[in-house]
């Protein structure tokens, strides 16, 4: 049995909760949060100090906090070691990102990182796709992706809004995309970017950018991310090949939920549907189950090596 501990609020138990009580042989044994009026039914310990959680017998700490935060507790863990999973971006800045990453890889801790697509199996499908050939090599792709951003619509003025903080929609959706096409295409490089901004109570913020980008096989890709006022999400993925074409694509309320797969070839196409378990009510739910379940056979760096590619080029931004 694995005794977790679970630190944060919103996402913590939107995203991880869920996740978390569906596997047997994990074990919830703190739930750390600074709101201590929300009541559970569960037999676990709720403690509002992240720095006690290091005191017991925790085998696996799970972090859903904002990126200042989860720097102070990653270098916390320095001296505990504690195997540790984290959300994305690792830190408020690439600067501060290189740093303890370096610090971890040198001490041996075990960790990974939520990146939500790159466990998804459609996105795995394609990684097959490049990989094996089938359509030959890749010659260039597209990526749009169109969404509602609840705190720029409210005008917050929060971590989740502010660069510095490392939130923005450069830190939080463009380092998504970033980490899948580096899981997809290698290690890319920005070549140009191009930003929109609306200005808040006298602030300004990135609403929209725009980047184009290549790997070292010369795979040449334009990203664009857009925020919008109201209606479902649009994610959209195309990549071109020598002897055909794929489509990636939703269009949900929800982030991950309800992809599409075309593979396009000799004038035919093919349609791969999301068969992923609907069982939980907040797709992310179902990537970090995922994440979860593998992550005792990961390789100690895995994922973190994506997000931390992707957040020394959007640095550039």
């Amino acid at each position: 049995m694995t005794n977790i501990a679970l630190v944060g609020a919103n996402f913590a138990l939107k995203g991880y909760f869920p996740a978390i009580k569906k596997i047997k042989k994990f074990n919830l044994k703190i739930l750390c949060r600074r709101n201590q009026k929300k009541k559970f039914e569960n037999n676990f310990k709720i403690e509002n100090n992240w720095r006690k959680v290091f005191l017991d017998k925790i085998d696996l700490i799970i972090l859903a906090v904002p990126p200042k935060l989860q720097l102070k507790i990653l270098k916390h863990n320095l001296y505990y070691k504690k195997d540790i999973i984290i959300e994305k971006p690792i830190s408020n800045n690439y600067s501060n990102s290189k740093k303890i990453f370096d610090q971890i890889k040198k001490k041996k801790i075990k960790i990974d990182i939520n990146l939500t697509y790159i466990n998804h199996d459609l996105f795995i499908k394609v990684k097959e796709i490049i990989k094996n050939k089938s359509l030959g090599k890749v010659k260039k792709f597209d990526i749009f992706w169109d969404f509602v951003s609840q705190d720029l619509n409210k005008k917050l003025i929060t971590w989740k809004t502010k660069e510095k903080d490392g939130g923005g929609i450069k830190n939080i959706f463009l380092t998504h995309v970033f980490s899948y096409c580096q899981f997809f295409f290698g290690k890319m490089y920005l070549k140009k970017s191009f930003i929109k901004k609306i200005k808040i109570k006298n602030l300004t913020f990135k609403n929209y950018i725009k980047c184009e980008v290549n790997n070292k096989k010369d795979v040449n890709g334009l990203i664009q991310i857009n925020t919008k006022k109201r209606g479902n999400q649009k994610h959209w993925i195309k990549i071109n090949f020598e002897l055909g074409h794929i489509i990636l694509y939703t269009k949900s309320k929800d982030w991950t939920k309800n992809f599409t797969l075309k593979i396009f070839k000799n004038n035919k196409y093919t349609i791969v549907k999301d068969k992923t378990n609907k069982d939980f009510k907040d797709g992310r739910s179902i990537q970090i189950y995922k994440m979860l379940k593998n992550f005792q056979k990961k390789k100690k760096f895995s994922n973190l090596n994506y997000c931390l590619n992707s957040e020394k080029e959007i640095a550039k931004i």
